[in-house]
């Protein structure tokens, strides 16, 4: 399964080590300070398969997805203050021990619609659909009522 001179972690620690030994179900390993831990095999990972899930590597398919010029649209025509909540939402997200959060100018139009989603219990169809020409509700609409309850919830 692991190698001597793979990089792994242990999650639950937040450790992250190169392997130096294998003593079959104890792995040694050295971390980036010299300091050497141990760890049963089964509580480790590969770091790459870690940050492969948690660091935002997506595949080629996915990045096309996320960089679809529609979702951008939308992003493009939110009112500062709808941004604003997106931006306020995304710093309150407890991030994953080891991996370095992305700062809002970083995300996606789509991780933005993500968020925002969330914060504003909207689906992120309801976004894309009030964005269309005709749109009952309209983007403007859909955005001026979220910020109303926005609003209300804060006091």
């Amino acid at each position: 399964m692991f190698d001597v001179g793979d990089v792994v972690r242990n999650v639950a620690a937040n450790i992250v080590g190169e392997i130096v030994e294998i003593d079959g179900d104890t792995v040694y390993i050295e971390q980036a300070n010299g300091a050497e831990v141990d760890f049963q095999l089964s509580t480790l990972v590969l770091e790459s398969a870690f940050q492969a899930k948690h660091g935002g590597a997506v595949q080629e398919e996915a990045v096309a997805l996320a960089n679809d010029p529609t979702y951008q649209a939308v992003i493009d025509n939110l009112y500062p203050a709808m941004l604003e909540v997106g931006q306020l939402a995304h710093a309150r997200i407890t991030p994953v021990p080891g991996v370095t959060p992305k700062r809002w100018e970083e995300l996606t139009a789509l991780q933005k619609l993500n968020v925002l989603s969330d914060a504003t219990d909207t689906p992120v169809k309801a976004w894309i659909d009030a964005s269309k020409h005709g749109a009952k509700p309209s983007l403007a609409t859909l955005q001026l009522s979220l910020l109303g309850a926005y609003q209300k919830g804060k006091k």
